[in-house]
């Protein structure tokens, strides 16, 4: 079997089962009791904050959640301080974050989307419309989970703040963290997002991160952990195999990763049927491609009997007949039905992508053929 869907979870690393194991079987305790072994494991647990922060950029504070959905509802729970001011959200978001946008407006928040390039980049003219003196909340996906297209937070955080200095700038990095270099304090965000299991970590653990001096309400309330925030016995295991995923997932050659992607591209976008939802200066971790005249279901099925397993985009909106960021970025009908999205790992560091993509471009030739 290929697996081709990394960006929708990852196979976690030998080392990072390895590691949890150590909280299941030795380390086991609480590490808010108060006895020696429990000072051990919550002395583990502030190791691997301490590590995952310094991959931030080393300054502010990192709150863990269940998963990076917990943390952007975090966001949108905390960042709107009355209903006079207006929030400002790209078209390209995340599910996480646009239903939660949906929800405001529910509300009576004014919310505005932002337009998207043909890239699915955030149209930078549209951004600076958008935003005013009364926004109170900006969000930003960094690097897009259906094209892999990647946004300049940096100069979006500038320009938003030029307008409102007192806004809060939240970006989505669940598909960024690990892949990219980030340092949130260089790119004068105020909250960033990610997850353990987009880079050969556990489910079920994400984190939030906040910038030094910004006060958030507590997300739940109970015992006081992660400093009265977001109550709840930590997932230790979860957070240690978080850390390790990090530094494993760092180790992996990413030219390699980029020389799979330009090889299956350059292979299918041969077939004259066959074009990339994106640009090249995308992630090289994601590849989302549309097939003229194949159903991309029809196609997806016909690739995993030959052993390869590809998305249909988000995994959290699979099932949805209709694709809400590739429609911004102004595909289609037909393009969008026949659009696939293939995403890379550490498993595929070695692939032969030659083969792989020869293997894929006959799939799309056979559907082709029965279709006439």
């Amino acid at each position: 079997m290929i697996y081709l869907d990394n960006a929708a979870t990852t196979k976690p690393f030998d080392g990072v089962i390895r590691r949890m194991a150590h909280f299941y079987t030795e380390a086991y305790f609480n590490p808010s009791a108060l006895y020696a072994p429990a000072f051990d494991t919550a002395k583990e647990l502030e190791e691997s904050r301490s590590y995952l922060l310094s991959a931030l950029g080393g300054w502010g504070n990192l709150y863990f959640t269940s998963c990076a959905t917990e943390s952007n509802s975090w966001v949108f729970r905390c960042g709107i301080k009355n209903k006079r001011g207006n929030i400002v959200v790209s078209a390209g978001e995340h599910a996480s974050v646009y239903e939660n946008a949906q929800a405001l407006i529910s509300a009576g928040i004014d919310v505005r989307f932002v337009s998207l390039n043909a890239d699915s980049t955030v149209n930078q003219d549209d951004f600076a419309q958008k935003v005013d003196a009364d926004t109170t909340l900006v969000s930003v996906i960094h690097c897009s989970n259906e094209t892999g297209a990647i946004n300049d937070i940096k100069t979006l955080a500038t320009l938003a703040k030029s307008k409102n200095g007192k806004l809060l700038f939240h970006a989505d990095g669940v598909q960024a963290f690990g892949k990219m270099t980030v340092d949130c304090r260089d790119a004068g965000i105020d909250l960033y997002s990610i997850s353990a299991h987009k880079i050969g970590g556990p489910k079920g653990v994400g984190a939030l991160w906040v910038r030094e001096g910004l006060h958030l309400s507590p997300f739940l309330i109970g015992g006081g952990q992660e400093k009265g925030l977001r109550s709840g016995t930590e997932n230790v295991a979860g957070i240690a195999g978080f850390a390790e995923a990090f530094r494993l997932f760092s180790q992996i050659d990413k030219q390699k990763i980029a020389k799979l992607k330009n090889i299956l591209k350059e292979a299918l976008c041969a077939l004259p049927y066959v074009s990339v939802n994106g640009s090249d200066t995308g992630s090289p971790f994601v590849l989302s491609v549309a097939v003229q005249g194949v159903k991309a279901e029809i196609l997806q099925r016909k690739l995993a009997e030959c052993g390869i397993l590809v998305g249909l985009g988000s995994a959290c909106a699979s099932r949805l007949k209709k694709n809400r960021v590739l429609s911004a970025m102004g595909k289609n009908k037909e393009q969008i039905e026949g659009s696939v999205r293939l995403s890379f790992g550490a498993e595929n560091v070695n692939t032969d992508g030659v083969a792989v993509g020869q293997q894929i471009a006959d799939c799309i030739k056979s559907l082709h053929i029965q279709r006439r």
